[in-house]
């Protein structure tokens, strides 16, 4: 195996660990979720909005950390490694074999980790594939919303009116944004949304003047400006990029849609302290509720969900944050059981690798066993039994002495001699599944 095929190797079981990590850290995140949720009933949105998009970012850095970690660090690829075989055999000339075998000890209650670790490792090839298929599939998704959203700026796109283009730049000052912005009336969407960053544009439907009165217009015209000021669309796309790559994480999921309601809070909030009229924006958002739009997760969207909307009508008017639903209790308080329950499990002390000494023994016809000498009270003596299981005409073979260098192992450990040799090893452990055998001056390492 070269460096390449075993790097690769690395990566994939890095990568599918760092996904099965990524659900119990993801289980933490939603319990604090549901407390910071809890605990800021009456807060205002922009601090909620700034803690869980920290708890958001945060997850993510965590996951690749894990990643990270998993990646650069040798001792536990080769565990892992070691651990999906069956059994690591070495043999010389036919004299001498011996042969490891990994097994996990433990407690009963670290007995399942054990085996879904081990199972992961083992199907890291399997879990990377799926995962790969279903994220380009979402990627496939996000670029395809991206190349709609082009096609909307470009077909069936009319410029502001004139009537309305002074007032524009007046509420872009009243928002105190300096930043040039663009405005177009399109006959492809529904609600009002905007879209990029360095070149931001805000795209109203075409024939909205006509339907509304200029207070409401206003009001959703103060909302996107809100999103410009806040630089909204920039968390959204790392919102996208997240929740592609850990769509398999309801944690994650949730806690993304968490940020997106607090977003719209926020931009609500500013658009009513600017306009100083809290009747004409709810009248604003009741006359969008016959609207439902099915667009790109790309754009800011004015409103994109109508239970959402009246969630949001209910907390302007009763100046009270939503709090968390049937369902949203019930996933918090699964979450907090699952996580104390594997930090209950983790944080028992794992077993001590005892220490193993091999002693010399001299095989002949009969099996013998040399006693154990003066060792340490912590080493253990292990038998060595050999059958002779050669013609008993065969003549003997020169003696084969065989030096060992101390090891450290965890595991159990066989070894077969043959019967007309003289062999002694000697294997101290400290958990590396590493072997060197000196035979007639000649070293065999593995």
């Amino acid at each position: 195996m070269n460096f390449n095929e075993l790097y690769f190797q690395k990566l994939v079981q890095a990568l599918s660990l760092t996904l099965i990590h990524s659900l119990w850290q993801g289980l933490i995140a939603a319990v604090i979720a549901g407390t910071i949720l809890m605990l800021t009933k009456k807060a205002k949105p922009a601090l909620r909005y700034n803690l869980l998009a920290t708890l958001l970012f945060a997850l993510v850095l965590t996951s690749a950390y894990t990643f990270a970690s998993l990646l650069f660090s040798e001792n536990e690829f080769v565990n892992n490694h070691l651990s999906n075989s069956e059994s690591v055999r070495f043999a010389v000339a036919g004299k001498v074999s011996i042969s490891e075998k990994i097994a996990f000890a433990g407690s009963d209650n670290r007995v399942w980790i054990s085996y879904l670790m081990d199972f992961c490792s083992s199907q890291a090839q399997v879990i990377a594939t799926i995962w790969f298929v279903v994220f380009s599939f979402k990627s496939f998704q996000a670029t395809a919303g991206f190349l709609y959203l082009q096609k909307v700026k470009k077909h069936n796109a009319h410029p502001l009116r004139e009537s309305w283009r002074l007032r524009f730049d007046i509420l872009a000052k009243k928002m105190k944004i300096s930043q040039a912005i663009q405005v177009i009336e399109s006959e492809h969407v529904l609600v009002p949304m905007v879209i990029g960053f360095l070149k931001p544009m805000v795209i109203i439907p075409f024939g909205i003047f006509i339907n509304l009165p200029e207070t409401q217009i206003e009001a959703i015209v103060l909302h996107e400006l809100a999103h410009i000021k806040r630089r909204d669309y920039v968390v959204n796309l790392m919102q996208i990029f997240c929740e592609n790559i850990f769509f398999f994480n309801p944690a994650l999921l949730w806690l993304s849609s968490l940020i997106r309601e607090e977003r719209e809070h926020c931009c609500d909030d500013l658009a009513i302290s600017v306009m100083e009229n809290k009747t004409s924006f709810v009248h604003a958002l009741v006359s969008f509720q016959e609207y439902h739009v099915t667009g790109s997760a790309f754009e800011m969207a004015f409103s994109r969900n109508r239970n959402h909307l009246l969630d949001r009508i209910k907390r302007i008017i009763y100046n009270n944050n939503k709090p968390l639903n049937a369902m949203e209790k019930l996933f918090v308080t699964f979450s907090l059981l699952t996580a104390v329950a594997l930090s209950a499990t983790i944080s028992q002390e794992a077993p001590q690798p005892a220490l193993v000494k091999v002693v010399s023994a001299t095989v002949s016809s009969k099996p013998k066993v040399e006693p154990a000498r003066d060792l340490p009270a912590e080493r253990k003596v292990i038998a060595v039994v050999n059958q002779d299981t050669l013609p008993k005409k065969k003549k003997l073979q020169k003696p084969v002495t065989v030096q060992s260098k101390d090891v450290e192992v965890n595991e159990n450990v066989s070894i077969n001699t043959d019967a007309n040799s003289h062999s002694q090893v000697n294997i101290s452990s400290n958990g590396v599944s590493t072997f060197k055998v000196y035979v007639n001056d000649k070293g065999y390492e593995w």
